[in-house]
């Protein structure tokens, strides 16, 4: 069993960003026609994907706000339809070419099936489309109680019922800190 030292690691690392890096820079000698085909591919590829994940009928969308979705909410065709997501960026090349920015490709959606959904600490049910999962909203703690780490406990917290996450016990009220 061979071990690698810390600096054989950093350099394989700095190595494999540079290669990445490079390859992000040739883009920019493409030209038109082939980094077109090259982005048609990519859509294409990402299309499929989104179809068997949707064919499948186990098939959610996580939004960034923490909102479950079914794929065919109207607030998620903007990421579902890759068609309609990569238009802009076909008709502006430079964009695409523009390998420092963080707009050089459009969002993929956060495909997750039932299971993954259900396994989430916390999320909420879109309103619209109205997913049916087991909980329309789910938090680690009951509607109106508030976690709070007890590093955080202060004077203002004095007469305030304390309950544990997991299980449900009742600490008390706290007196003194």
């Amino acid at each position: 069993m061979t071990t690698e030292s810390p600096d054989d690691l950093q350099r394989a690392a700095s190595q494999a960003l540079s290669e990445q890096e490079d390859y992000l820079r040739s883009q920019r000698h493409l030209t038109d026609e082939q980094l077109l085909s090259q982005l048609v591919e990519t859509l294409r590829k990402e299309k499929a994907v989104i179809d068997r994940w949707v064919d499948s009928g186990d098939c959610f969308i996580l939004s960034g706000s923490g909102k479950v979705h079914l794929p065919s909410c109207p607030s998620m065709q903007a990421l579902v339809d890759r068609e309609a997501a990569w238009a802009p960026y076909l008709d502006d090349l430079d964009r695409v070419r523009n390998w420092q920015s963080s707009d050089n490709a459009p969002p993929m959606p956060a495909l997750m099936t039932r299971a993954d959904v259900e396994d989430l600490k916390r999320y909420s049910s879109c309103t619209v489309c109205a997913p049916t999962l087991d909980h329309t909203d789910k938090r680690p703690v009951a509607r109106g109680c508030t976690l709070l780490p007890a590093g955080s406990l202060n004077y203002r917290h004095f007469g305030t019922s304390l309950t544990l996450v997991d299980d449900g016990v009742e600490l008390g009220v706290l007196t003194k800190i």
